[in-house]
């Protein structure tokens, strides 16, 4: 919630945790925050300071445990300096590329007195773009036969999506999400020709081999966005590759580029706004637009239950601003796919795959933004992986709409299962509870659908239920994902 609630603000989220296992818990959170660029501060309960290294009761080494996950981890040993290294913690988890940061609190420190004023509120701090440095990029887009932009990360504001969508088409240059980033810009635009996720269309494949010059704007050459880092040749890809970062660590840190800036991504966005780019491409930008909306069609499936139909409904008929969230599996490919994203309809999804994590995210928007829609897409492996946070919605009274794509597996392994070893499926089917009663013990409303044409009334009474609301939608197992249809 509190890794979601930094995605969706800008600000930092805070968690309270107690030691131990109320710790170990959290590394979920923290890893997502990390693989997010995320803000966060996780606040845990720690032993006595004269109890360190005897295995004490719940005992952790916090700066061993989340060293390899967290922006920063630190412990207060001493009240007088809480000012100090509390302000420090908020100022690292929100400057530069934003992250998660660990501040361990020893309970015997807790009760002892202080008279240190308490911090003001900072800032956070990252370097911008100088008019060099955008001249720079300027000139070799001007230059170039077929420049792409690929963006991500954190560290955006609704301005810098704003410049970055003015640019693009202005500019005319196609640009490509990162995974899980496809808010940044509205997927209606013109310049938009879909997100680096996986099972890319063959068409993004070719748009990105075949470019000459790609700005890549605040993203980390991951696994994902690359495909396994398969993309780009080592250590120096073909492509000119202009890599601006929030930060330093990030350029040059897979691949060798052909200009690194180290610069905020609405910085970047902002200075290209003021250049004149618009090379002599011909139809390359339209005809990357349309072989992207080529891959919007609509599929068949082996099932009576479509979900690119449900997304489609969605698009027409969802709040204009509402907030979409999701956890990790391969139904998530159909709303990363099919629904509409911008400024407005914001994404609140990990990037490092966690499950469960779409029903706490859509909690934490619905506490940050009562009034706006929220809609939860969960897999039924998913869901179940967080379900106890009902309690937390019915306790805080907080009503999102949650969509279950029941198909009766951990469809992402099933079908990784299929691939390499379709005589030993183990452990991929699922009994799952009675959904209906599980809404009714949370006062959450329910109803069940096994075709898409039944969603629309379902979604009716969602939105005017007097509470929260489960669709469970009964899926063909075989219906993995869209890749995976006839």
């Amino acid at each position: 919630m509190a890794e979601a609630y930094g995605k969706l603000t800008g600000q930092a989220g805070v968690c309270f945790v107690t030691r131990g296992p109320g710790a170990t818990n959290a590394s979920i959170g923290v890893h997502t925050a990390m693989q997010n660029s995320t803000p966060m501060v996780l606040f845990i309960g720690q032993i006595g300071r004269a109890m360190t290294d005897r295995e004490a009761f719940q005992e952790v080494d916090y700066r061993m445990y989340f060293g390899p996950i967290a922006k920063w981890v630190t412990q207060i040993d001493d009240p007088d300096r809480i000012p100090e290294l509390v302000a420090r913690a908020f100022s690292t988890a929100t400057s530069g590329r934003p992250g998660p940061v660990v501040v361990a609190l020893p309970e015997d420190m807790l009760r002892e007195l202080t008279n240190a004023p308490p911090a003001q509120q900072s800032p956070a701090l990252s370097a911008q773009a100088s008019i060099t440095q955008i001249n720079a990029i300027s000139t070799a887009l001007n230059a170039a036969k077929r420049p792409l932009i690929i963006c991500g990360g954190g560290g955006w504001t609704d301005q810098g999506r704003d410049d970055l969508q003015s640019f693009a088409e202005t500019a005319q240059i196609p640009v490509i999400c990162g995974f899980r980033n496809q808010d940044l810009i509205e997927t209606t635009s013109p310049a938009y020709v879909g997100d680096a996720s996986f099972g890319k269309a063959q068409a993004m494949k070719e748009l990105i081999a075949n470019s000459d010059c790609i700005l890549a704007i605040n993203i980390r050459f991951g696994e994902v966005v690359t495909d396994g880092w398969e993309m780009f040749d080592f250590p120096h890809p073909k492509q000119k590759i202009i890599h601006t970062h929030i930060s330093e660590a990030e350029i040059n840190k897979v691949y060798q580029c052909d200009m690194g800036i180290v610069a905020s991504p609405d910085s970047v966005v902002e200075g290209l706004n003021t250049t004149e780019i618009r090379g002599d491409w011909g139809t390359y930008f339209n005809d990357a637009r349309a072989a992207y909306l080529e891959t919007r069609a609509i599929p068949k499936t082996l099932g009576t239950l479509n979900v690119a139909k449900i997304c489609n409904y969605l698009n027409e008929n969802a709040d204009p601003d509402a907030i979409y969230t999701n956890g990790a599996g391969n139904y998530a490919i159909w709303p990363g796919k099919y629904l509409n994203y911008s400024k407005s309809h914001r994404l609140l999804a990990p990037q490092s795959g966690a499950m469960g994590g779409g029903v706490p995210s859509a909690i934490a928007a619905k506490v940050a933004y009562p009034d706006r829609q929220v809609i939860c897409f969960s897999g039924d492996g998913d869901f179940q992986m967080s379900i106890a946070e009902l309690g937390t919605a019915m306790q805080q009274m907080v009503d999102p709409i949650i969509l279950i794509h029941n198909n009766g597996s951990y469809g992402t392994i099933r079908m990784h299962q299929e691939m390499r070893y379709p005589d030993r499926i183990s452990g991929t089917e699922l009994v799952n509870p009675n959904f209906g009663d599980v809404a009714k013990a949370y006062g959450f409303g329910y109803a069940r659908i096994e075709t898409d044409a039944e969603f629309g009334d379902a979604f009716v009474q969602a939105k005017s239920a007097a509470f929260g609301f489960i669709i469970e939608m009964i899926a063909d197992p075989r219906d993995i994902a869209p890749h995976k249809t006839i």
